[in-house]
């Protein structure tokens, strides 16, 4: 045990109230999040989302003002804060969902905490790390053996750069657990207000009757998951094929008009690199997170979520794509189209060991922190 003197105090959690009380909230509402993602396939609430970047930022700012600050724990809920803020806005979204997160109040207090938080000093904190040369070189190989795995022409019918679209759909299609809180959170309330207003309105009476049948109805089905899932790149045609997702839910329609951009030959390719790259490194002891993240999709713990024995498959390729930027900024170079585009001809026109030396030495210049806030 820690021997306590003047010259050696007790740390934070000890004698600071106020501490104790952030880290408490943000244990609350992490827990809150993890119980929704769990029951609604993933789902996640705005507010929440942006509460939690708010309390981790706080804490980041209250730690910076200590005697003694504990500089490992402040960069640590900083760069927590940012990669939370930056997965909500990499959200598979709709156009209208997109202008939510911009025009949130939360998002605008995030905003003001990530500028008062650099204007502190606190920029530093937000650096990447010096890699290790054995860590840099497996991330490099990873990526040059994902892009080359992919630079095949694109297929027939894909979609190139300038000539992107945007869809339109009067129905969604969205896993059982998802439908069931859209209807009785979303569409019933609004329904329900507008027949306070309107209560003659046989239209309205009749969506409302129907939603109120189609909730009942979804509510008393049972399902068991698939005990193996097909495995394809994540949800491109499981959905299609067998009407459930990839953890074996039930997919459903719901009447949600929904807007949403096509994407392109390179936006495709990005979101394959990424999850190629993830699942390449994961076990390979380069990113602490990632590791963590690994071995709970291995356990039988991670329920439907996980799989003891293709666990690579079922992580959150995205939540696990930003922890690894966090330590190896050049990765941001996948998720710029002309950048990717370069990285694409460098694997095209090189051999294997020069792209991977070309890369490596990106890594080791892009050291600087990476952009918090559009």
């Amino acid at each position: 045990m820690k021997k306590v003197t003047k010259e050696n105090p007790l740390p934070v959690p000890a004698h600071d109230p106020l501490f104790r009380d952030l880290l408490a909230e943000e244990e609350g509402l992490e827990g809150s999040a993890r119980a929704q993602a769990f029951e609604a396939s993933g789902l996640k609430d705005l507010d929440g989302e942006l509460a939690i970047v708010e309390v981790k930022l706080r804490l980041a700012l209250h730690l910076m003002e200590a005697p003694r600050p504990d500089h490992a724990l402040i960069r640590q809920k900083a760069l927590e804060a940012a990669r939370r803020l930056e997965e909500l806005q990499e959200e598979n979204l709709s156009e209208e969902q997109r202008g939510l997160i911009a025009d949130s109040p939360g998002y605008t207090r995030a905003r003001e905490l990530f500028q008062s938080f650099i204007l502190r000093g606190g920029g530093g904190y937000l650096e990447a790390g010096e890699p290790e040369h054995r860590n840099s070189r497996l991330v490099a190989g990873a990526v040059v053996a994902a892009i080359r795995k992919y630079l095949s022409p694109p297929p027939p019918g894909s979609i190139p750069e300038g000539e992107e679209l945007i869809y339109s759909a009067a129905r969604m299609r969205m896993p059982l657990s998802q439908a069931v809180h859209y209807l009785e959170n979303e569409l019933l309330p609004d329904l329900e207000r507008a027949l306070a207003k309107d209560p003659g309105n046989t239209e309205l009476q009749l969506q409302a009757r129907g939603a109120r049948q189609k909730l009942a109805s979804y509510r008393g089905l049972r399902f068991a998951p698939r005990s193996t899932p097909i495995i394809i790149e994540k949800g491109f045609y499981t959905e299609w094929w067998s009407e459930f997702s990839a953890e074996g839910e039930l997919l459903v329609s719901v009447p949600l008009e929904v807007r949403f951009r096509s994407g392109t030959n390179l936006d495709r390719l990005s979101d394959l690199v990424r999850a190629e790259v993830v699942r390449r490194l994961a076990g390979r002891r380069v990113c602490p997170a990632l590791e963590r993240e690994y071995r709970y999709r291995q356990s039988l713990a991670s329920g439907r979520t996980g799989s003891t024995r293709l666990p690579g498959f079922k992580l959150d390729t995205r939540r696990s794509f930003s922890e690894l930027k966090n330590l190896y900024p050049a990765l941001k170079r996948i998720e710029n189209k002309q950048e990717l585009a370069g990285l694409v001809e460098l694997a095209r026109g090189q051999g294997r060991l020069a792209a991977v030396n070309a890369f490596l030495s990106m890594l080791q210049k892009d050291k600087q922190a990476p952009p918090l806030l559009p």
